[in-house]
Formats: structure tokens, sequence, C-alpha cells
């Protein structure tokens, strides 16, 4: 990826992070946590604007990860249901300040939004799991960097806990 994106050291980047969508198919593809931390660490010496996590009210988000989050400079939107108008509606709006979106995330709901970013003159990235997003949804794109289980965070695969009823 590196050697891909060398001479864009200047851009001024935003990165929209459908957690459900990134998370879910991390334990389902790859039976693990997804490692947000070498993520960003992926996007280079580019500027981070701003990156937001987005995941509904009604799923859990533990203290350990609000504190990460918190210190990797990351916001964190909770909306009552589904993330994607959340997600949508902030890249659409600050699309004047960015060079490029990086959505992570596969789903197909998010293509008119690339169609939109790309006519606004902003560079767009979808960063997910092959398994889990579509050839359209690649090729919309400016480009494509597909998650691997380098993504998964060591020793956190297995299988999820989840409390009893």
């Amino acid at each position: 990826m590196s050697a891909e994106k060398k001479g864009l050291v200047f851009q001024k980047v935003g990165i929209f992070v459908d957690a459900e969508n990134i998370e879910t198919s991390g334990w389902k593809h790859h039976n693990g946590r997804t490692d947000y931390k070498k993520i960003l660490e992926a996007v280079g010496d580019r500027e981070i604007i701003r990156i937001i996590y987005y995941k509904p009210q009604f799923k859990e988000i533990s203290n350990e990860f609000e504190i990460f989050w918190s210190r990797m400079g990351g916001e964190t939107k909770r909306p009552v249901k589904n993330a994607d108008c959340f997600l949508i509606i902030d890249a659409v709006t600050m699309a004047e300040k960015l060079d490029v979106v990086i959505i992570l995330g596969g789903d197909k709901d998010y293509l008119p939004l690339i169609w939109y970013l790309k006519s606004r003159g902003c560079r767009t990235e979808i960063w997910a799991w092959p398994e889990a997003t579509s050839s359209e949804m690649q090729q919309a794109a400016d480009a494509f960097f597909p998650l691997t289980k380098d993504y998964i965070i060591p020793g956190q695969t297995g299988t999820p806990t989840r409390p009893k009823p």
C-alpha cells in the first residue's frame, strides 16, 4: 500500500468508520477484532482531519475502546439505529475541506456517496474486508484497500464473548 500512496503526503483525509460493517465482517471472515491502530498507521503521512466512528446506541462500546479511540484523536457518533445516514451526511458536509475520504466499510449503500464525493473532486478510498465488499463498490472508489488478517488484533481471535441472558 505504501508505494501506491507515495506522493499523497499533503492530502487532507477524513476517515469515516462504519463500525458494525467492519467489526461484524472481521469476526465473520477472520474470527477476530479489527486493529484500528494498524489501519490508522496504514493511512501514512497524510493529514487526518477527522476520524469518526459510527456505532448504533444499542451496540455496546467498551470503556477501554472509548479511551483508545479518544487517544487516537477519534470521535464517536451513536445514532439510535443505522449509522449509514450519519456517515453519509458527515462525509457530504466535510467534502469541501477534504482531499480524500476513506470509508471503512464495504456497504453498497455508500455507492451514491462515492459518486457524489468524486463529483466534488474528492479522492475516495474504501478500506474493507474484501469478502464483505461487492466488486461494484471496489470499482466505484478511486482505490480499494483490502483488509486482511494483518488487520486483526493479535491474540484477539476466537468466539466473541456474549453476556448470558
